[in-house]
């Protein structure tokens, strides 16, 4: 059955591991003489059909969870690494790490580890509390350590993954790395550097340095060379989407506007959208726009608010497909899943709230909610969108006439959804409920 998830994003939290053992992946020996570990990728065994266990002990605030297949990773503030069994919650393993010698600031912190489980690893490393800047792969089959690599500046990482190599960026560099190996293949230097996507045969990040503007670049995975750059000037925030040979670049202005009192108030400005070809790295085309909102793709179009106004544009040329006015001047939530767009606004003062599904090829209304409280959907199995994931009461809508399947209090935000099973992390557990009822999922064999 096809699953679909996302992972939670979280400030992420630096570790030592305790137990090295200094393995590598591959056939002979490592660079030290060593008898290198032979990872047989995932664990042998499938997934338990025991009864499931949860919920499950998981300590530390946005904890990142990760989901690749029937296996779940994670690590959280109580300095463990560890993979379960996504639909029961058994535990397959766990890796024990202690906090480096030096703390970042003299302070206590409890953040995450940002975690990967991929083509057989999980990858683990980073975090903003202590000076132990790593990057480790586990074999996922054992536990063993495969490799470990020092990354400077890496208290905050994202990490990637694309082909064989390992793609992790830290506070002022980009690194890509052999993930059978953890060798460095290339290093890039940059002053900010965040929003890593792999996609093809290259990694997509946005970044500025200290005497350039916001932009975003596409390197090659093997060699680590710049295949675009793209710069937008005066922008004050730049986003990056990937989808079917083109980069989406969204960047952002604000300008000062002067009211009749005489005072200056931060008002939006003329952004612009960019499409780069993914092959050759050249513009495929250019518009500008006074952006602001939330922006998707979906359905072979780009869509983004201008103001009041929600734009479609044809993803390949950047041309207005259709536009609407949207009922409120405040930023929509937008949401894409099986065919259909979905932008939601809460109700604020005076205001109504709103929930439309839309057709993306022509704009026209498949149906709304008024007065809604769904201030945020996003995808869940077919037919089902899930309203409110960020906590409280979250409700399952039916895709093709906004009816309400169920509703139901759980237990934190979620982190991750499939086909069968929402989770939710509160801080000191993981939840898992049933997405047909939003019943707890105990007891189900």
């Amino acid at each position: 059955m096809t699953r679909r998830s996302f992972v939670a994003r979280s400030a992420q939290l630096p570790f030592v591991w305790a137990s090295l053992s200094g393995c590598s992946s591959g056939d002979g020996k490592d660079g030290k003489g060593r008898v290198a570990h032979r990872c047989p990728s995932w664990p042998v065994s499938s997934p338990s059909p025991d009864t499931p266990l949860w919920p499950v002990p998981f300590p530390g605030y946005g904890a990142p969870l990760s989901l690749s297949g029937p296996w779940m990773a994670g690590g959280g503030s109580d300095q463990k690494i560890w993979l379960r069994d996504a639909r029961t919650g058994r535990l397959v393993w766990d890796k024990e790490a202690k906090h480096a010698t030096t703390q970042a600031d003299g302070a206590e912190h409890q953040d995450n580890p940002r975690v990967l489980a991929a083509k057989g690893r999980v990858l683990a490393g980073g975090g903003d509390g202590y000076l132990a800047d790593q990057a480790v792969a586990l074999c996922a089959a054992d536990r063993k350590v495969m490799w470990r690599r020092d990354i400077p500046g890496g208290q905050s990482m994202e990490i990637a993954v694309s082909g064989d190599v390992v793609a992790i960026i830290a506070r002022h560099d980009v690194f890509g790395l052999s993930l059978r190996t953890g060798q460095v293949l290339w290093r890039l230097v940059v002053s900010q550097a965040a929003g890593l996507v792999a996609h093809g045969r290259m990694f997509f990040f946005t970044c500025r340095d200290v005497e350039s503007p916001f932009g975003a670049m596409a390197v090659d995975r093997e060699t680590g060379d710049v295949v675009s750059d793209e710069r937008v000037a005066d922008s004050n925030y730049v986003d990056i989407k990937v989808a079917d040979g083109l980069a989406h670049l969204l960047a952002t202005r604000v300008v000062e506007q002067t009211q009749d009192d005489g005072s200056r108030v931060p008002a939006t400005g003329l952004g612009e959208m960019r499409a780069i070809d993914t092959g050759t790295g050249e513009v495929a085309w250019n518009r500008s726009m006074p952006l602001s909102g939330d922006w998707l793709i979906g359905g072979g179009g780009v869509f983004v608010q201008t103001d009041d106004r929600l734009f479609a544009l044809l993803r390949e040329t950047g041309e207005t497909a259709w536009s609407m006015r949207i009922p409120s001047h405040a930023n929509v939530q937008l949401a894409f899943h099986e065919g259909s767009l979905f932008a939601s606004r809460p109700g604020f003062a005076d205001e109504e709230g709103f929930l439309l599904a839309l057709d993306p090829a022509t704009g026209r209304e498949r149906w709304r909610l008024d007065d809604s409280e769904f201030a945020t959907v996003i995808p869940g199995p077919p037919g089902m969108l899930l309203a409110n994931p960020e906590g409280g009461t979250v409700s399952a809508l039916d895709t093709t006439a906004g009816e309400i399947i169920w509703s139901s209090r759980l237990k934190g935000p979620v982190q991750a959804v499939t086909d069968e099973l929402v989770y939710c992390h509160d801080g000191e557990e993981i939840s898992v409920y049933d997405v047909t009822s939003g019943d707890p999922y105990y007891g189900q064999g």
